[in-house]
C-alpha cells in the first residue's frame, strides 16, 4: 500500500475574464508556454500553461469570480533568495509590469504582482520562521 501521506502539487486553477489575455500575460511576465487551449461553441473558456520549473496554470473564464478575487493573494511563486527578487524587481520593471513594494512576511520577503484580473501573485523568498515567530 502506498503512503497515503505523499502529495505533490498537481496544478492551480484560476479564474480569469479573458483567457488569452491572461494566457500571454502569464506568458510574457512569468515565462509560462501554453500547452492547451480549451473551447467551446467556437469560445475560448480556458487555456492551460506550463512553466519549466514544473508548475501547470490553469486559466478558465469566469469573470465573477475574478473580480470577486481581486486583489487576493492566491499564487505563491518561490524564488530562492533576496538576490532572487531583486531580479525579479528588475524584470517586472523592464516589462512595465505593475508590482509593489518588497515586505517582509513571516516566511521571508514577497513582492505582489497583480495579474490581468488584479489577482495577486506572490513572489516569494524562502525562509523558514525563527522560534519566536513560530
Amino acid at each position: 500500500m502506498r503512503n497515503a501521506t505523499s502529495l505533490g502539487f498537481h496544478h492551480i486553477r484560476l479564474p480569469v475574464t479573458d483567457p488569452w489575455a491572461s494566457r500571454d500575460w502569464y506568458s510574457r511576465v512569468f515565462g509560462f508556454t501554453p500547452v492547451l487551449d480549451e473551447e467551446e461553441e467556437n469560445a475560448v473558456v480556458g487555456v492551460v500553461l506550463r512553466h519549466q520549473g514544473g508548475l501547470t496554470l490553469g486559466l478558465h473564464l469566469d469573470p465573477s469570480r475574478a473580480r470577486s478575487l481581486r486583489g487576493f493573494a492566491i499564487l505563491g511563486l518561490s524564488v530562492p533568495d533576496s538576490d532572487g527578487l531583486t531580479e525579479w524587481i528588475r524584470r517586472l520593471d523592464d516589462l512595465a509590469v505593475n508590482h509593489g513594494a518588497p515586505k517582509e512576511g513571516h516566511l521571508g520577503t514577497y513582492v505582489d504582482v497583480p495579474d490581468p484580473d488584479g489577482i495577486i501573485v506572490r513572489l516569494h523568498t524562502g525562509s523558514a520562521p525563527d522560534a519566536e515567530e513560530a
